[in-house]
C-alpha cells in the first residue's frame, strides 16, 4: 500500500509509516521523503513506523537504504527509531535493517511498541540538546 511521511508534534520528529505490502520503491519514497522533511525542518529524529505492514521489505532493500542514507552524509544528530512489524520474521528483519545502519555509524533502534520509539526519541533529543 505505501507509505506516507510527516512532521509530528509530540513528540517532535519526522514520521515515516510503511502500512500493508511495501515494495523496494516504496522504501525509496519513503528515504526521499523523510530526507526532504528531516533537512527542511533541521530534525534528524525520524520515528519509522512498520506496525501495519502485512510483508517485509526484502533485506535487499533495507541494505539499501542504510547505505543511501549513510551516503548522503546525514547529519550525526540524526536518529531512528524503528517500531517493527508483528512476527519473529519481522523483528529479525528489523534487527538486520539496525546492523546495517549502526554498521555504518547511524543511531538506529527496534522497537515492540510505538510507546517504546517515542520515548527513546524524547530521551535522544535530551541527549542531544545536553
Amino acid at each position: 500500500m505505501g507509505c506516507t511521511t510527516r512532521v509530528l508534534d509530540d513528540p517532535r520528529c519526522i514520521e515515516v509509516r510503511y502500512v500493508g505490502t511495501v515494495t523496494a520503491d516504496d522504501v525509496g519514497t519513503g528515504l526521499r521523503e523523510g530526507l526532504a522533511l528531516a533537512t527542511e525542518n533541521d530534525l534528524w529524529l525520524i520515528l519509522t513506523d512498520t506496525s501495519e505492514l502485512t510483508s517485509d521489505p526484502s533485506v535487499f532493500a533495507l541494505y539499501d537504504l542504510a547505505t543511501q542514507l549513510s551516503d548522503a552524509g546525514v547529519a550525526r544528530r540524526y536518529r531512528e527509531a524503528l517500531v517493527a512489524p508483528p512476527g519473529a520474521d519481522s523483528l529479525e528483519t528489523a534487527r538486520f535493517y539496525e546492523d546495517a545502519m549502526v554498521n555504518r555509524g547511524l543511531l538506529a533502534r527496534v522497537f515492540a511498541t510505538r510507546a517504546e520509539a517515542e520515548a527513546w526519541l524524547v530521551q535522544q533529543e535530551r541527549d542531544l540538546s545536553a
